[in-house]
């Protein structure tokens, strides 16, 4: 076990979760982008204990809502990495934090003008151009919209994040637009990087505070699992924080646990313990 304090409430016998926050790809979903029959078993469990279970993801809605409808769970998901918050059960929109309307269209002029590869995020789409769809859209094809003039896009709607694709760090630009104030969200796909600007303050770990809160679950009575980089904030927030053993160096740093992989019921292995009354 790791950064496990003896005074930490969830470390105590006895202690038992109120709310367990999952992330999905790398942590809940296999390698194949399935949730285990063992997994579905588990979250059924903890759930039949009165134990509330949320969906925490940088995924989209609308690639969100099938696995929660697949593990019967009726809370609100917390998409986007946070950005959009909407009720699976009717579609409503609870939280949306688009960025400001001025840091937008300058981080898209910017990428224009430096011939960055780029998308956008509104609504419920990635929307791109036809060359970064066929490039970065396979397998996902349907959560995305052409627009060859970006600028077009976010004259009309209010958007919820710019992403640029590269082959490095985008320092430069990083430096050329810190007078935004934006969030900044590091991620790799493959062999490409992706840097996406966000609202100030967007980010898995306050929504998830912001649901507990307004639940009135207090930090130390949540378990969050995860395993990206997106993931370290909300596993170091909750009272209990444990990462899959496939996770990002920076989440098993910050992880009270390590349980197994993705790929052998890792989620799994945790919950059944809560289930079954064994802390």
């Amino acid at each position: 076990m790791t950064g496990a304090s003896d005074a930490c409430p969830s470390t105590r016998a006895g202690w038992s979760p109120k709310l367990i926050a999952l992330d999905l790809d790398g942590t809940t979903l296999d390698s194949s982008g399935r949730i285990s029959a063992r997994t579905k078993r588990a979250v059924i469990a903890v759930r039949e204990r009165g134990v509330d279970v949320i969906i925490v993801t940088f995924r989209a809605y609308r690639s969100s809502k099938p696995y929660a409808v697949e593990l019967g769970l009726h809370l609100p998901l917390i998409c986007v990495n946070g950005a959009l918050v909407k009720d699976a059960s009717d579609d409503r929109v609870l939280e949306e934090f688009p960025l400001p309307a001025h840091a937008a269209q300058e981080a898209v002029e910017y990428g224009v003008q430096h011939g960055h590869e780029m998308c956008l995020f509104v609504g419920e789409c990635y929307v791109g151009s036809a060359s970064v769809i066929a490039k970065y859209g396979t397998g996902y094809a349907h959560q995305w919209e052409r627009a060859d003039d970006l600028r077009a896009v976010i004259a009309k709607q209010s958007t919820l994040m710019v992403r640029y694709f590269g082959d490095h760090m985008f320092n430069d630009t990083r430096r050329d637009l810190a007078h935004l104030g934006t969030e900044y969200v590091d991620d790799w796909l493959n062999d490409t990087f992706e840097l996406t600007l966000m609202r100030a303050g967007v980010s898995k770990h306050f929504a998830l505070a912001r649901f507990a809160e307004h639940r009135g679950i207090a930090r130390e009575d949540v378990l969050a699992i995860g395993d990206g980089a997106l993931d370290a904030g909300m596993l170091k927030w909750a009272g209990r924080g444990v990462a899959v053993a496939n996770a990002a160096p920076e989440t098993l740093a910050a992880a009270d646990e390590i349980t197994s992989t993705n790929d052998d019921d890792g989620v799994a292995e945790i919950l059944e313990r809560f289930a079954q009354g064994d802390r």
